[in-house]
């Protein structure tokens, strides 16, 4: 995220993020169109990667001027980039609103809340309506380009594993990481939509987005040399 706020082009351009900031965020939403936020401190500044157009911006429920740079306050927004930087005074409550944008995804980082590290995932994941069956995966301990905790097959050497969902959802993706010295080859399938593939080669690390528009009930993982993959930040779109 450091990367992302010093170089805003990077972030996914698909998605809305607020990558960084001189006060603490105390809340945030995302919608189609839209960013709102807080900070805690009334004079700061803000830089934002939005996949949307902003029209207005308020803070504290007063329009914020759009101006060609940032020596008082206002925001300016980059056309070709999508990037945004906004300065507030006195103001700690910030609402963008604008045209396009996507429904936000939903993103389960195994960090929050916290579950140890070696648990074996049976049952529902405590903040997402995700299930996980027959002790397939378990939470990993930070290892090679994932600094947090994440996923992991419980047995290394399976080529095969499922999330499901208790209401069907939209499956947006998931980033995920070849520790191993061969390439690793990943196809993701559910019976509603079509199959993405991917290829890592030793390591890479992927942010994996389907495109999917239809929800699944079920999501399967084949694995072709997946015995050092590692899997983080996955993604839903709520239906």
């Amino acid at each position: 995220m450091d990367a992302f706020w010093a170089v805003p082009e990077w972030a996914p351009e698909e998605e809305s993020h607020l990558l960084g900031g001189i006060s603490p965020v105390t809340k945030i939403s995302y919608g189609a169109g839209s960013v709102v936020y807080s900070t805690f401190d009334a004079d700061a500044s803000e830089v934002l990667r939005l996949d949307f157009t902003p029209e207005f911006v308020t803070v504290n429920g007063k329009l914020l001027p759009k101006r060609a740079d940032l020596t008082q306050a206002g925001y300016t927004f980059d056309e070709k980039t999508h990037v945004m930087r906004v300065r507030h005074e006195g103001a700690r409550d910030i609402a963008i609103q604008g045209t396009g944008g996507s429904t936000p995804v939903r993103v389960v980082t195994f960090d929050d809340p916290h579950v140890a590290a070696g648990t074996v995932l049976d049952g529902f994941y405590p903040s997402a309506p995700i299930g996980w069956s027959d002790s397939q995966w378990q939470i990993a301990v930070p290892a090679g380009k994932f600094g947090t905790f994440h996923l992991a097959l419980k047995d290394q050497n399976s080529d095969n594993a499922n999330i499901w969902f208790s209401v069907a959802q939209i499956f947006a993706g998931i980033d995920i990481y070849n520790g191993g010295s061969s390439d690793a080859v990943v196809n993701i399938s559910s019976p509603e939509t079509r199959m993405v593939s991917v290829s890592l080669k030793p390591g890479e690390l992927r942010r994996v987005r389907t495109g999917w528009r239809d929800a699944s009930s079920v999501v399967n993982f084949r694995l072709l040399h997946g015995e050092a993959l590692h899997f983080d930040n996955l993604a839903w779109i709520h239906q």
